[in-house]
Parts: C-alpha cells; sequence; structure tokens
C-alpha cells in the first residue's frame, strides 16, 4: 500500500481531522477520521486537496474505497469541504465507489447519500454502501 497524501486539521497542537489517500493495487482508499468543528477546513486542507487533484489521475485507478467510520463529527462546513474531496475523487476515477459507514450512525446513514450525490445516476448506479459495525 501506498500513501499519496495526508491532509489534517491541527488545534491545539493536536489532530482533531485527519484524511489519508492511499494506493492498494488499482484501488484508491480514502480514510476520514476525528472531527470537523471549525469554520473554515479548507484553510487547514487546501494543500491536501490540491495534492489529490494534481496525484489521483496519474495513479490509473479502477475503484475508490472511502472509509468513514472514524469519522466522529462534521459540522456544515466540514460537509462541504468532505463533499468537495469526493467530489474531486469520483470524478477522476471512473470505476465503483465503495462507501463504508456505520450502521448505528444515523449522520452517516442520512447525510453521506447525500453528500456523494447518488441521486445523480451515473454516480448512484457506481456507490455501493457497505453499513459495518463501530470499530
Amino acid at each position: 500500500m501506498k500513501v499519496l497524501a495526508y491532509g489534517e486539521i491541527m488545534d491545539g497542537g493536536a489532530s482533531v481531522f485527519s484524511s489519508v489517500a492511499k494506493r492498494d493495487g488499482k484501488k484508491l482508499i480514502m480514510t476520514f477520521s476525528g472531527v470537523i468543528r471549525i469554520d473554515y477546513p479548507y484553510k487547514h486542507l487546501q494543500g491536501y486537496i490540491a495534492d489529490l487533484e494534481r496525484l489521483i489521475p496519474e495513479e490509473n485507478l479502477e475503484s475508490v474505497e472511502f472509509d468513514f467510520r472514524e469519522l466522529s463529527f462534521c459540522n456544515s462546513n466540514g460537509f462541504y469541504i468532505i463533499m468537495d474531496i469526493t467530489e474531486l475523487i469520483i470524478a477522476q476515477v471512473d470505476g465503483p465507489v465503495f462507501v463504508k459507514r456505520l450502521e448505528d450512525d444515523d449522520w452517516q446513514q442520512e447525510t453521506l447519500p447525500i453528500l456523494l450525490n447518488v441521486d445523480e445516476p451515473d454516480i448512484g448506479e457506481r456507490v455501493v454502501f457497505e453499513d459495518l459495525p463501530e470499530i
């Protein structure tokens, strides 16, 4: 497995949110963990988004896996940055999109389909949700 990019939000010297983009064969694995509570997460993650935009097309990937199981809180500003990241990835990887989420988390169950824009036919037919117990 190869780490392609890493982004984090620090608060008081501690990492409160992180996202890692890894390549495993022809699959891109995107993990999200921690909390996003700040008003302008783009300030912290703009370099990460730029790295993803530059690196992903070079990797010739066939599928993507988003893992949200360790994302414990996301305010509305965080929602928008996660949406921008997932939109960017889905646009650059043509294959199936696998989404790991918590089965007993109302936010993940209700919000992730909206965030991933699964109502769009060309996206919805590619997305497969995997509901899992807490880690």
